[in-house]
Formats: structure tokens, sequence, C-alpha cells
């Protein structure tokens, strides 16, 4: 059972209008007519949109009479609409990768995965797989079953094929399908797996609902597949007005990690070494949304919010430790390359040179090229921007933005040489 509400049932029709690609109301509404009248009268498109306007908004209730005609046009059942996406059933009896997501059983997916005309592996009219429809439905069992049976998955094996912008243009992890399409068939989706990184952000917060923490790890859950394609020397990687990829997803799965048990933050908190796709050492990393799992925690005023953020402040002191170590030693050789100079300044920009910062994505990269075999140091620091009421935790918040003033003081430094 479920109660109707006014409110979340226009949130959800606009939500569903967006995802299905109606431009706006306006446009939804066009459709509306186009289908209850068979034509489109210019003079009723005002009416209609403001209709449409108001029940989205909240402000006004759906018709009987309008219902089907929703339903039909967002590809989701009547009962769909009146809960508010919170009790789903199928919107037609013929089988479709629509129907089959919402299915629990096990043998009708076997037979569908199967068919011979590939309707597994295709987009549908919406412009969605079954996948698409196995998240929304959050069915979780099916997923499971799918990558259990290696039909489908989102990390490959192939760490060549892990590649990511800081723009979001482009992020892959390698996922695939190993369902093949037959002849004459398209198979849409082994390339909507392996460009839609969304979908293994939805799949993480359905496994996090369902409280299974291991696939978590399965999933990479704590890297993006830019980790693997960044380069000490940052600059051929990222601009200023970078940020790290943003969607409703992450930020749902993000907030989400804030309310696990402290088993799954320790592995979200936890540094952790990859095999990046350049030829360098391997470097370690923190989780990239680690700052902004804290900020939920201090928001929602959580318990166990000290803890990490003590560990974030430990990680960030770690870093700035071994690149002042690193910059010493650079300053060492260069002061007897250039012993002859007699300049400071010089020696300092010298092993500065390749010191890159970028606290919109929290990246810090150094190369120290004063060695034939140049030493090459990248990794992230955690920051925070939320606030508490509890002095002791904004101590601890203090204490943490504080620690990566550092990384500023050599970016300042930097540009203060440049002009030398």
């Amino acid at each position: 059972m479920f109660t109707v509400d006014k409110t979340a049932m226009g949130h959800y029709i606009k939500d569903l209008i967006y995802e299905r690609q109606f431009k706006s109301a306006r446009q939804f509404g066009i459709e509306y007519l186009k289908l209850r009248y068979g034509s489109v009268d210019e003079d009723a498109i005002p009416n209609i949109q403001n209709r449409i306007s108001q029940i989205i908004n909240g402000n006004k209730w759906i018709q009987l009479e309008d219902l089907p005609i929703f339903a039909e046009l967002l590809g989701v059942s009547v009962e769909d609409i009146i809960s508010a996406g919170t009790s789903s059933t199928p919107s037609t009896s013929h089988i479709t990768n629509y129907s089959i997501a919402y299915s629990d059983d096990p043998n009708v997916w076997e037979t569908h995965i199967h068919r011979p005309d590939n309707l597994f592996l295709n987009l549908d009219e919406y412009n969605k797989t079954i996948i698409d429809y196995a998240l929304e439905a959050g069915n979780y069992a099916l997923l499971k079953y799918l990558m259990d049976k290696d039909y489908i998955w989102f990390i490959g094996d192939d760490k060549k094929e892990y590649f990511g912008t800081f723009n979001d243009s482009y992020s892959y992890f390698g996922a695939g399908t190993s369902i093949k399409a037959q002849r004459g068939y398209c198979g849409d989706l082994d390339t909507r797996l392996k460009t839609e990184s969304d979908l293994r952000f939805k799949l993480m917060l359905l496994a996090i609902k369902n409280k299974d923490f291991d696939t978590l790890t399965n999933l990479h859950a704590r890297e993006i597949p830019q980790l693997y394609s960044i380069h000490p020397i940052l600059g051929i990687h990222i601009k200023k007005d970078y940020t790290l990829p943003k969607s409703k997803s992450i930020d749902q799965f993000v907030k989400s990690i804030a309310s696990c048990p402290n088993t799954v933050l320790n592995y979200f908190f936890e540094p952790f070494k990859i095999n990046p796709n350049f030829d360098y050492s391997e470097p370690t990393f923190i989780f990239p949304y680690a700052g902004e799992v804290l900020d939920h925690m201090i928001k929602q005023n959580k318990k166990n919010t000290s803890i990490y953020i003590k560990k974030a402040i430990q990680w960030n002191k770690e870093v700035i430790n071994q690149l002042k170590e690193l910059i010493d030693k650079s300053v060492v050789n260069y002061k007897k390359i250039y012993d002859y100079l007699q300049d400071e300044d010089y020696v300092r920009k010298a092993a500065l040179e390749y010191y890159y910062y970028f606290p919109n994505v929290g990246f810090v990269g150094y190369t120290d090229t004063s060695e034939k075999s140049s030493k090459r140091f990248i990794t992230n620091i955690v920051q925070v921007t939320a606030k508490s009421p509890n002095q002791e935790l904004q101590s601890l918040i203090d204490e943490l933005n504080a620690s990566h003033k550092p990384l500023e003081a050599f970016l300042q430094e930097q540009k203060k040489l440049d002009k030398h």
C-alpha cells in the first residue's frame, strides 16, 4: 500500500519528463495533445503547458483521464505515477526489457537473455536498456544475477581500457557484456555499459541499500577511471576550472556512504595503490569524494565523524611530508648543478618547475628532474566545506582545512618565481 502525495507525484512526473528527453513541460504538453487528440491546436498549448507545470510543481492534482496518457508517454504504469514510483508494476503485458526488469524469476531472465532477436541488448524507444530499467526498479537481484553469470560486468580485466578525463567527457572502466548480437541486430547494451559511467554509481548505491558491501570492492567503488590515466605532470590533464565528475547518481552514492557502518567507511578512507596506464611507480590515492562524504557526515552530525576527519588530517600530512622531501631533495641537487650562479631563487624555480596543484579536484603532482631518473609523485588530498556547531569537531575541521595550506603556498611561490 502507499499514500498518494500530490507533491511527490509531481516531482516524480517531472523527473520522468526530463529522463525521457522531453525538453520542457511545453514539449511534453504538445506530445500529450498529439496522443489524446491526434493533432495539436496551437491555442491549446499554453493551457496544457500551464496545467503540466502546476502538476509537476505539486500545485495541482493530475486528472484521472490524464493518467493513462501520461503513463504511455512516460513509459511507466499508472500505479507508478500514483505512487510516485514507490510501487512499481510493468506498464504492458507483452515482454519488453522494461517488464523483464521488474521480474524476480531467474527462468524468465534466462529466456529473455537468450532470445534470438537479442532484445536484451537493444535500446527501446525511450533510449533505455534493460540495465537502465533494472536500476530504476531497484531490482538488485537481477543485476547481481547478470554479474554473477558474467553476462555483464562494470569493471573489465584489461586496465588499458580504464580511462577518464576531468571534464566529464570520458570515463571508462572496461565495462561490457558477454552476450553477442546476432547478425542484423545492433547490440546497444555493450556501448551503453562502456560509456555510461553513471550506471556503476547507480549500482553501487543499490549495493549499499541492499547492504551488499562486498560488491563495492568488486566494483572499485573508491576509484574513478581518471586515476588510471592521470599523470604526475598534471598540466596535460587538468584545467583550473575542472572538477571531479558530477551527477545526481554520484551525489546520492556519496551521501549514502556517510550512513554506512565503520567497516565500509574504513574502506573509503583507506589509501590505496593502483597500477596506472603510464609507465611510472604505483601511485597512492584516497577516495576522491572523501571530502564530500565528510561534509555529509558533519551535516548529519554522525557520532563517528571525528574518527574520519582525523584519518583525513593524517593522510594530508603524509602527502605534504612526502612532497616536501622530494622538493627539498631537488633543491639540494639543483644547488650543486647551478652552484656557479649563487642564485637561490633560480634553484627554487628549477625545483618547482613541475609542481602542479589543482584545489578544485584535490590533486597534486610533482616531478623532480634534478636527476637522470626523474622522481614522480601524484596523489590527492581531502578537503571539506561543511561547518559544525560542535567546537571540538569544528577544531578538527579547521585543522583539516589548514593541513593542505602548504600546497597552496608552493603554488604561490611557483607563480612568484616564474616572474623572476
